[in-house]
């Protein structure tokens, strides 16, 4: 009888154990590239609906996904290939390959860094190669700009507070470096470039890295307080480092009055976009953590030049109310598609999970040639999105992510294709928040 009950337990403790192992199906050992890219190409990145910083990835099968069915991600794991690389869901992807800022680590984005993710053979996601970036006391933001297949630029503060870093993509190795400190100081000659704890407070490229037309554009921000990002409420400009890629060498500052930030300072957010014209756009939340908030804003610089257009701008509150932003950007089909809170947007709560899950966004596709010009799009209201854009442009139509933490409220992705013509892609549980939505292959 004794032997039958600890077989019994054993069995049950060896059926768990099992059950868990296939239910995760992670395999960390396989560090084998996959090679062919027919099936289980297009990746679905989330976070947990609870903890922002935990993001999995999902290879599956597009054609496979029944558009009215509701997927548990992780159980139904013979049409999701589960895994999670501990990395943030990155903004940038070419080829077989994305591209993450950071690490995230028990719910942390502490680890900086370039890590480049791809598939594996088992179809899971894992760093494939990275690039050590170092941290000082603080760990801010980061972008990054791939030109092309071997020229890319980011952020990187170890080797000089406002140094931009050149790199091959594909050979991830280093290139060239340059520093904008002494062009910034010109510039402006009071500025105050660390505190009394020798923290930079002159930041370059922690929120925009872009380019357009040789050009590459590098966001200056000006700090009264490194710890919480603090722009000072007296300061009236948006700064730009406008600088040319063929020489890399700096060209000139400019800068737009009535913005002061664009985007929000976390890695995995991007807030800029080119049209198919070669226009550049900006989307300002407004945000400044904890001081005074600016007006949400979306202004551009246009194809062939290097200033900001005055006679452009996208005023979210005159158009929407007092306290509504404009959080992603994405440009389709000569449109420019924004995602909009319904409400006013709740800047010093927006962390908080009540409050996240709460607040609605909806999808509006503007005209570019009158940017008072507007369409809300069929599509469910989601919840904020601080760490993503909802944008990405997949098989020739863009993928719009849907994010909502709370059943019985849509949670998935929708796609609009170049007729107009929108579509439910596919629907996931909500306790799994949709990033970011790829497609890899060679």
């Amino acid at each position: 009888m004794r032997f039958s009950i600890v077989n019994k337990v054993f069995c049950a403790l060896l059926f768990l154990i099992l059950s868990s192992c296939h239910v995760d199906n992670l395999d960390d050992q396989n560090k084998n590239p996959k090679t062919d890219y027919s099936s289980f190409n297009y990746v679905l990145a989330t976070e947990d609906a609870s903890t922002a910083d935990i993001t999995r990835f999902f290879s599956f099968n597009l054609a496979g996904i029944d558009r009215n069915k509701t997927y548990d991600l992780i159980q139904d794991n013979g049409i999701f290939i589960n895994s999670d690389p501990s990395t943030s869901s990155g903004h940038h992807s070419f080829k077989n390959f994305i591209f993450s800022m950071a690490k995230d680590k028990n719910g942390y984005s502490s680890t900086p860094g370039l890590f480049r993710l791809t598939l594996n053979t088992s179809n899971q996601i894992f760093i494939d190669s990275e690039i050590y970036i170092g941290k000082e006391n603080l760990f801010p933001s980061r972008k990054l700009a791939l030109v092309n297949d071997h020229l890319g630029f980011y952020y990187n503060e170890d080797s000089g507070g406002q140094t931009i870093q050149s790199f091959d993509p594909l050979t991830m190795t280093l290139k060239e470096e340059l520093d904008l400190r002494p062009f910034i100081k010109s510039f402006r000659p009071d500025a105050a470039f660390e505190d009394e704890f020798g923290n930079n407070l002159v930041r370059t490229g922690s929120l925009v890295m872009d380019y357009k037309e040789d050009k590459l554009y590098v966001s200056v921000v000006f700090l009264e307080d490194p710890s919480f990002n603090l722009i000072a409420e007296s300061e009236e400009n948006f700064y730009l480092a406008v600088i040319d890629i063929p020489s890399f060498s700096f060209e000139k500052i400019i800068q737009y009055h009535g913005a002061k930030t664009v985007g929000f300072f976390v890695s995995e957010n991007n807030s800029t976009v080119k049209d198919e014209a070669g226009n550049l756009y900006f989307c300002s939340w407004g945000w400044n953590q904890f001081n005074k908030h600016n007006p949400s804003k979306v202004f551009r610089i246009k194809a062939g030049e290097t200033e900001f257009d005055p006679n452009w701008e996208i005023d979210i509150e005159s158009l929407f109310g007092e306290g509504r932003i404009a959080q992603s950007i994405a440009s389709y089909n000569n449109k420019l598609y924004l995602h909009i809170s319904q409400e006013p947007y709740l800047f010093e709560s927006s962390e908080e999970v009540e409050t996240r899950n709460g607040l609605k966004l909806s999808y509006y596709e503007f005209d570019t040639n009158s940017p008072n010009s507007y369409t809300k799009l069929d599509i469910p209201s989601s919840n904020p999105s601080s760490r993503m854009n909802v944008f990405n442009i997949v098989d020739d139509k863009l993928f719009m992510a849907v994010p909502n933490a709370i059943s019985p409220n849509f949670n998935g992705v929708y796609s609009i294709d170049r007729s107009g013509t929108i579509m439910k892609e596919m629907q996931i549980a909500n306790k799994y928040r949709p990033t970011r939505f790829y497609k890899l292959g060679n």
